[in-house]
């Protein structure tokens, strides 16, 4: 009945029943073109033929009609790996963006309060104040109104020019300038003013070095509106630092070059 059924000899109702069966139905249904088989019957004679124990369990009507599912319904393992891929890709595209606005945020508090006015300056005492200088001759400044300071070394406007710091620097009894490198041909104050350059002592330079720091750290804590160019200025204070630190090794007769300079003033609001 279905393809090469040569199973005539058994009942109509062999399939059927739950009767212990012989081997001539197992050996039948080995001949069965299942092709042939409607679905409905299939099914009936694979559950009657797992309990005569002629074919194994697993193999059910099910499992026989899985290969037949339509092609959307199959996952292959390709399939899966691609997808799982493009998963693990979009998410770490993800956290990429959101590190690096991160960054980019904490970057811009950073240089926020490390700039003035977005000039890539770093903020410190001087930001926002107003610059005024004495030129490049003891002649222009005294057209600016400048003063020649023996302590700073330098021609200094106005309100950067201060009597009390001087009058604590010469106290020291070490305070003079000479025109000679041994020290000899002792110049007046007036002297100093023209000069390009004079000579003083190693205790002057020392006396210098301590007065300027003292100077720098009251006017830094009275946050003086005034602050002239030397105070100011990290490359002096490093000078200094090193300089103290490599006179202990220096002759006590040593004599310094000292340069005349022209000093600027900043004035902060307030």
């Amino acid at each position: 009945m279905f393809g090469s059924w040569e199973c005539s000899d058994l009942p109509v109702n062999a399939f059927q029943t739950h009767e212990p069966g012989t081997w001539g139905i197992c050996r039948c249904f080995k001949s069965l073109d299942r092709r042939l088989v409607p679905y409905s019957h299939f099914h009936h004679i694979i559950l009657n033929l797992q309990f005569l124990n002629c074919i194994p369990p697993t193999m059910s009507p099910e499992s026989e009609h899985q290969p037949f599912l339509p092609k959307s319904d199959r996952r292959s393992p390709k399939g899966a790996v691609l997808s799982n891929f493009l998963v693990f890709a979009i998410t770490s595209l993800l956290w990429l963006v959101v590190v690096i606005i991160s960054l980019g945020a904490s970057n811009k508090d950073i240089h926020t309060i490390g700039t003035t006015n977005g000039a890539g300056h770093r903020h410190n005492v001087t930001t926002d104040a107003t610059l005024i200088t004495c030129g490049n001759s003891a002649a222009e400044a005294r057209s600016l109104g400048c003063k020649y300071d023996t302590l700073l070394n330098h021609w200094v406007p106005a309100p950067c020019y201060d009597e009390e710091w001087i009058a604590e620097y010469q106290d020291d009894g070490s305070w003079g300038a000479y025109a000679n490198e041994d020290l000899t041909g002792r110049l007046t104050r007036q002297d100093m003013e023209e000069s390009d350059f004079y000579y003083t002592s190693l205790r002057d330079h020392v006396n210098h070095c301590a007065a300027m720091w003292n100077k720098q750290f009251w006017a830094l804590y009275e946050e003086r509106r005034a602050l002239d160019t030397i105070i100011a200025s990290p490359g002096h204070t490093e000078h200094c630092a090193q300089f103290l630190m490599d006179a202990v090794e220096m002759n006590a007769t040593q004599a310094t070059k000292t340069f005349v300079g022209f000093a600027g003033c900043w004035i902060r609001e307030g």
